[in-house]
């Protein structure tokens, strides 16, 4: 809450306090959802169709400023969208690309913590132009899709920092544009993704969370999630990469589900060969699958793209590859070596999210246990069931508490 003006926090807590008292006045026994911790704006999420009144070339220039970001050429990417937000009539995905792949340039450039703290200086200018668009055309209701979206990196920066309250306030601003334009534009398949990533995570929270789903009307259901977010990956014009990504994410790491993680991360590849993102995802799907060689065979490309990364990027996949190599050891049964990779990861752990440091603790923890040092596996198993980032790794983890792992 600390990145909201006062007078805004103040507005949008009455909002919300007005908001519940309606639904609380209408609600039945059964309505018992979850809010979600507002991945829903997890990346740069969706871009969608509406732009069929912009111009063909500023359009042909949105193309191409995606192609160049997901290709990870940032600064590309940021000069594309620079030059949409130059030209006319007004695109109103210009200021959230423009911000957006600065954001990822910065944090390859200065890490995460310096680039995370530019963004929000920077999203306090678009939203200034946002607003202004918004007075001379409110009926323009794409408007407020992007500027719902922009908001959300807000929510996204305070989710990195477990910052709940934040998350809410800031996601309860974005979701209310995103909804306003939705209204408007039931058919559009980009949509679907935020509110697929929203009644997701609704379905995996807990407590106090589930406020959201009754303010929107939303379903609060892990598998409408999961579809709506598939229809955005198979029919959005331009959230079908971020889809794709985020569905990958999720069957790898949340749902224990390496096949269908797999089939989203290779499509991605097919498109962008040079991201060793999409590599990582593959080997990681690939050593679940115990399908090791095919694995190694994306360990390698990463090894050959390292030396064309940025050296913040080019550390993140140093320790990735750490990661993948501990576990490919793992399973191979050569459990010095895992042993040794494993605490690679987890003694120069930097990275934003801690999803992979969870299921580094959780490994060691079962070499442990397998090695016969039970004290020191338990005491593994606790640090990753702490992170409670609702990953897989914790919920083994728990179970490890209880029994010893076995092959």
């Amino acid at each position: 809450m600390a990145f909201l003006r006062n007078s805004d926090n103040f507005a949008v807590e009455i909002e919300l306090m007005n908001a519940l008292r309606i639904k609380k006045m209408h609600q039945t026994p059964t309505q018992n959802r979850q809010l979600p911790l507002l991945i829903v704006l997890l990346m740069v999420l969706p871009f969608s169709k509406m732009m069929s009144s912009t111009h063909k070339k500023q359009e042909a220039l949105v193309q191409s400023a995606l192609q160049e970001m997901y290709q990870m050429n940032y600064a590309a990417a940021n000069q594309l969208f620079r030059k949409v937000g130059q030209n006319e009539p007004f695109h109103p995905m210009a200021p959230l690309g423009t911000i957006a792949t600065q954001w990822l340039a910065e944090q390859e450039s200065m890490g995460f913590s310096s680039g995370n703290r530019q963004l929000l200086k920077n999203i306090d200018t678009a939203e200034s132009e946002y607003k202004s668009q918004i007075r001379l055309h409110p009926e323009n209701t794409q408007i407020s899709f992007y500027y719902g979206t922009t908001l959300g990196l807000r929510a996204r920066i305070l989710l990195g920092e477990k910052n709940w309250g934040g998350v809410l306030i800031s996601g309860y601003n974005a979701i209310r544009h995103i909804k306003k334009a939705e209204k408007h534009n039931p058919e559009l398949w980009d949509i679907q993704l935020p509110f697929g990533v929203f009644n997701y995570y609704v379905g995996v929270s807990s407590g106090y969370m589930k406020i959201a789903s009754w303010i929107f009307n939303e379903s609060g259901s892990k598998e409408d999630g999961l579809r709506q977010m598939t229809i955005a990956a198979e029919k959005s014009r331009y959230a079908k990469y971020e889809a794709r990504g985020i569905l990958s994410f999720v069957y790898l790491y949340m749902e224990d589900d390496p096949a269908a993680g797999l089939k989203y991360a290779q499509i991605l590849l097919n498109e962008f060969p040079n991201n060793p993102y999409y590599h990582f995802l593959c080997a990681e799907a690939y050593l679940n699958l115990r399908q090791f060689v095919t694995a190694e065979k994306h360990i390698r490309e990463i090894r050959k793209l390292l030396p064309e990364l940025k050296d913040k990027t080019k550390n993140e996949y140093e320790l990735k590859l750490h990661l993948l190599n501990g576990t490919l050891a793992f399973h191979r049964g050569d459990l010095n070596t895992a042993e040794k990779e494993l605490k690679s990861v987890i003694d120069n752990y930097y990275l934003e999210m801690d999803m992979h440091l969870g299921f580094a603790l959780l490994r060691l923890g079962q070499i442990n246990d397998l090695q016969g040092r039970r004290n020191a596996a338990i005491i593994l198993y606790r640090k990753t069931a702490d992170l409670d980032n609702r990953t897989t790794a914790c919920k083994e983890a728990k179970l490890y508490l209880a029994r010893p792992y076995s092959r």
